[in-house]
């Protein structure tokens, strides 16, 4: 059994290498070489010509044009980095909003065998119809339109999302090489230090776990119709557990139109203005009470729904892959950064910021808290309504990047969230306020903060942890003491700086003593010249002379060498 599964090791580790190749080949033609050979790559790339049409294209399109190359974790990673304006430049983030993650359909024949090999039996044991061209195609999956097979009555219309076969081996190969070479980066390009591309990458494959796990996003999918129980005007589809896997989601489909199509908005007598209030509302509560939200709002996932029984409207809301999360303390800071926002007290907004993502010493605060105040200057002193939200989360997140205030990337997708929402709002009501909309509720959360319900449950965590020190407090004053009072009692520092001063001293005095030796070679080989008794000029040398010259020509060349180093 070793023997296969060291076989089955080494198979990897070839198609690592082979995968590698066709990596750093596709950023070569794409005249990304210079980072490449940076990273110390140049021996593993192939000799490319010059291309008129690459030289003509800037950094940022040639990086997304190798991404669109190279597939799915790298298209992922694109949209990831897209959602990233704190870090990075606005050029790139152009670029990453146009990779779009459509692909050739597969087969239905495949789709069929992945469905079958999924849940059992035959296709036509659970769907009663099942439509084979695909409503779209996706990298990982695609999904299809379909009828549930109820007791023999067709019922209920559905959607099914069906993973592309082996999409899961080919991402986590893709993984393990960005680790590879995000670990390069951060060793030979120091500029990109910053961004911390390992981390980044870590948390793009916890993220890309989630969304090839089927089952967590029909949990969160569920948790969230939960959430929304008792509001008739958000609707979430329905999951229908007996035809889901890891890699087979049904969800109930929702009949509707796409909140973007005003036209059919006005044939619907649906009012616009009344369904993107529906839709803050139901963000706010999401990100503020609930601390799970969609992080992926934009027109292809929010429907306009009529009701046939009441006439009411309705907005539904799909695809919950990627979602992001809030504990309770980080709906407190948020709820607090927007009545700030309210307020315009921008200094309070700057002390947040640094209680989110603080990562070191040294920061300048007060240079922080300038330059926000000069990036939101232009929108002091306007209407709410006139205030970009987004615009200026992201503005203000941007500067604390620049200050080494690192904010969580779950952050980020609720301001990219919000920036999306007010682009939306203001495409279908030009008066759309979406500060005003979240007052109550902000305001509302504000003074619950404070309640004598919130207020008790700290102060029992408080007296949990004082309860927990005062247990453990003496025992360790008393070892203390008892330290102390023995004859080996003694404190240590250590200092980076001194560490270093004294590896320099030590070498100093290593080189010194070596050149004091090397220096007695040679006056003892001149001794030894002026001592002996052969004829110098008949080329006679004596042998005491001979050996202290080569040793200290020996030492000399060894000194040479390591200054040079």
């Amino acid at each position: 059994m070793q023997i296969f599964k060291t076989g089955k090791q080494v198979t990897q580790a070839v198609k690592n290498v082979q995968r590698l190749r066709v990596i750093l080949t596709t950023f070569g033609r794409h005249g990304l070489q210079e980072f490449l050979i940076r990273m110390g790559f140049q021996r593993y790339l192939p000799t490319f010509s010059k291309s008129e049409e690459i030289e003509k294209l800037t950094v940022p399109e040639r990086l997304r044009m190798a991404f669109e190359s190279l597939g799915p974790a790298f298209i992922k990673l694109g949209q990831l980095f897209g959602n990233r304006p704190d870090m990075i430049p606005e050029a790139f983030i152009e670029e990453f909003k146009k990779l779009q993650d459509h692909v050739a359909p597969l087969p239905f024949e495949t789709i069929r065998l992945q469905i079958e090999r999924e849940l059992g039996g035959k296709l036509e044991d659970h769907y009663s119809f099942f439509n084979p061209n695909p409503l779209a195609s996706a990298s990982i999956g695609q999904v299809h339109e379909a009828r549930l097979k109820n007791g023999g009555k067709d019922a209920e219309d559905v959607v099914v999302k069906v993973q592309r076969p082996d999409i899961e081996k080919i991402i986590k190969t893709d993984i393990s090489i960005l680790m590879f070479l995000a670990n390069m980066v951060e060793k030979y390009i120091p500029e990109l230090r910053l961004i911390r591309p390992t981390q980044v990458i870590e948390e793009f494959f916890v993220m890309l776990q989630y969304e090839l796990d089927f089952i967590v996003e029909a949990n969160t999918t569920q948790k969230v119709a939960e959430n929304f129980r008792n509001h008739s005007k958000v609707v979430i589809p329905k999951v229908y557990r007996k035809v889901t896997t890891r890699r087979i989601l049904t969800l109930e489909r929702l009949h509707g139109v796409r909140i973007t199509d005003v036209e059919k908005l006005k044939e619907l007598n649906i009012n616009p203005s009344e369904l993107v209030e529906v839709g803050a509302r139901a963000f706010f509560k999401m990100v503020l009470q609930d601390g799970l939200f969609h992080g992926d709002l934009h027109g292809g996932n929010l429907f306009a729904i009529k009701d046939p029984t009441s006439g009411e409207s309705k907005i539904g809301v799909i695809d919950f892959g990627i979602v992001g999360r809030l504990s309770q303390k980080s709906r407190d800071s948020f709820s607090r950064m927007l009545l700030y926002l309210i307020l315009e007290d921008y200094d309070s907004l700057c002390y947040e910021y640094a209680e989110l993502g603080a990562t070191g010493t040294g920061i300048d605060f007060d240079g922080f808290q300038r330059e926000v105040r000069n990036a939101l200057s232009p929108h002091m002193g306007l209407n709410l309504r006139d205030v970009n939200v987004g615009v200026v989360l992201i503005n203000s997140t941007k500067v604390a990047f620049k200050y080494r205030i690192q904010v969580p990337s779950d952050w980020m997708i609720v301001f990219k969230a919000i920036f999306t929402l007010e682009g939306l709002g203001r495409q279908l009501d030009p008066d759309f306020d979406l500060l005003t909309i979240g007052q109550e509720l902000i305001k509302s959360l504000i003074k619950d903060r404070y309640s004598l319900e919130r207020l008790a449950k700290d102060f029992a965590w408080i007296a949990r942890d004082i309860s927990a020190l005062l247990q453990i407090a003496p025992r360790q004053i008393r070892w203390m003491i008892k330290k102390f009072n023995s004859n080996d009692f003694a404190f240590e520092m250590k200092l980076k700086e001194m560490e270093v001063l004294r590896r320099q001293i030590e070498r100093s005095f290593r080189g010194l003593g070596f050149s004091v030796v090397c220096s007695g070679f040679f006056i003892a080989a001149a001794l030894s010249l002026q001592n002996s008794t052969q004829p110098v000029l008949a080329g006679h040398y004596s042998l005491p002379f001979l050996v202290f010259s080569i040793l200290g020509a020996i030492g000399f060349l060894f000194l040479l060498l390591r200054h040079w180093r």
